[in-house]
């Protein structure tokens, strides 16, 4: 920070490093666009206007997540979310409802603001994940991001009817040898 001249707050210093980045990556010739922290954008880094802004933030709270896409793409910016879908976090008893009532598009803004939302992604931190536990772990609850990202969404609004339809999902992930969690207290027909 000395030889850069700066002295202000840690977020000068990241601003700094992330603007070299992207100079870096938008000098590429596979250049693409980019993806970029919703941090990035938040602390003002001149950013392409092809970024995708990732929201990944205060995981299952839509209070401030909201808000957060409704800024990115009242911007211009296409936006991914993933502050709902944190499949690391795991809670006692059924916890996928909650995967699977988020609703990316669920914010304030207008239908092009809403346009601009690509979708989302389900993620798994590793701090307590390694090649014993990662499968069980993942599936079957990511099963109800794929179904309310991948489905339309006049179909994916009721968890309740997804339940017997993620049931069999998991059965059937069972039956091909696969150590999956219970989406709750349920059995799978002949499989122990």
């Amino acid at each position: 920070m000395n030889s850069l001249n700066i002295t202000g707050q840690y977020s000068e210093l990241e601003e700094y490093y992330i603007t070299r980045l992207l100079e870096i990556v938008s000098n590429l010739t596979t250049h693409n666009g980019y993806i970029v922290w919703e941090e990035v954008f938040d602390n003002g880094v001149k950013i392409a206007p092809d970024t995708v802004v990732h929201v990944w933030k205060y995981e299952n709270n839509p209070k401030m997540y909201y808000p957060e896409i409704e800024s990115v793409t009242a911007a211009g910016y296409h936006a991914l979310l993933s502050s709902c879908w944190y499949l690391n976090y795991i809670s006692y008893g059924v916890d996928w409802h909650k995967y699977y009532e988020c609703d990316p598009q669920g914010f304030n803004g207008t239908e092009h603001q809403k346009s601009l939302v690509l979708g989302g992604e389900a993620c798994m931190w590793g701090e307590y994940v390694d090649t014993t536990n990662v499968i069980s772990r993942i599936w079957p609850r990511a099963a109800p991001v794929a179904e309310r990202l991948w489905s339309p969404s006049y179909k994916t609004k009721n968890a309740d009817r997804a339940s017997h339809r993620l049931e069999e999902h998991r059965c059937r992930l069972r039956r091909r040898g696969y150590s999956v969690e219970p989406l709750g207290s349920s059995y799978c027909p002949g499989i122990l």
